[in-house]
């Protein structure tokens, strides 16, 4: 079998931040037109037997981050919005909401297998996805701007390609080793996500000797760092990186969330992929009127096999 799967979610905020003075009707018609494009270019391109879109709920991380459990003490994401003006948080609030309508469309009113579950995040379900349908005879395309996702290339025959340049993304910096990219990963840190580095300003010539190097690995694992407490910026918290490491996996890591999130993720999955839904051109013609989608609209005739596969 042939698998387009795509992080919707992250397609689909892309062009809401790209977009912030137009709005939220105007905003949510030129997300949700984005994302048929792109859907269409890719189908049209790799002619997949099925696809998959995977969408983000508030995710378990934020939870474990703001509990006594958290080493760092940084909440996941926490710094994202909080800029916000009142009239803009209201209009990121109204976009949500049109967002909805365009899961319900593709969930409810197409043959797109739509994977959400409370607390997990699109890329969640992604890995989860190609863990779970992992073959040698099957061939997975990921699509997603998220760099992350680089990870997911330690599973058999997926491709991950990044919509912003239509190329494929790889893992040339770290020798062909998903494994490195991880310990890199973690070891850094994500400044986006707000992910604390577990050696802060690390250089990358001492990853590759701690990588190379079992006995500099423990070295380095075993060493105390100090950073700022980020509940009381007047205080610093002493943090041994090994500790601060495994916090990272957790948090970054696709293949190691906690075991009953896992079985959220494996359920989510079996059902859907189980009862997909059925493609009604009546619903999708409405949905375009609503959102004033008048390309997409000429065009349907290239939309509709896609959305009826």
């Amino acid at each position: 079998m042939k698998y387009l799967i795509l992080d919707i979610s992250n397609l689909l905020y892309r062009t809401f931040y790209a977009n912030k003075s137009e709005d939220d009707i105007t905003i949510a018609g030129l997300a949700q037109h984005q994302a048929l494009l792109t859907l269409n270019k890719y189908y049209n391109q790799f002619t997949p037997d099925k696809i998959v879109m995977c969408f983000d709920r508030k995710a378990w991380r934020v939870n474990y981050t703001k509990s006594d459990k958290c080493i760092s003490g940084k909440i996941y994401k926490g710094h994202r919005r909080k800029d916000m003006t009142a009239k803009e948080r209201e209009k990121y609030e109204l976009f949500i909401q049109h967002l909805q309508d365009f899961e319900e469309l593709m969930r409810e009113h197409t043959s797109v297998i739509c994977l959400a579950a409370d607390g997990l995040e699109a890329d969640d379900l992604v890995a989860g996805f190609l863990q779970m349908y992992e073959d040698a005879n099957n061939e997975m395309t990921v699509v997603s701007t998220d760099k992350d996702y680089i990870q997911l290339l330690r599973y058999k025959n997926t491709r991950l390609i990044n919509p912003a340049d239509g190329k494929d993304r790889g893992l040339n910096e770290w020798g062909g080793s998903t494994d490195l990219f991880m310990f890199e990963k973690c070891i850094r840190g994500d400044a986006g996500d707000n992910v604390q580095s577990a050696y802060p300003r690390v250089r990358k010539t001492r990853i590759m000797k701690a990588w190379e190097d079992p006995l500099e690995r423990v070295n380095m694992l075993e060493e105390k760092i100090t950073i700022p407490d980020p509940q009381d910026h007047t205080q610093k918290k002493e943090l041994i990186v090994k500790e601060l490491f495994k916090e990272n996996e957790l948090l970054m890591d696709l293949s190691k969330q906690p075991s009953e999130w896992r079985e959220v993720m494996d359920k989510t999955i079996e059902e859907n992929m189980a009862d997909p839904g059925k493609f009604s051109f009546l619903k999708f013609m409405q949905f375009l009127g609503k959102y004033e989608m008048r390309k997409v609209a000429d065009n349907v005739g290239t939309y509709v096999e896609m959305l009826s596969r």
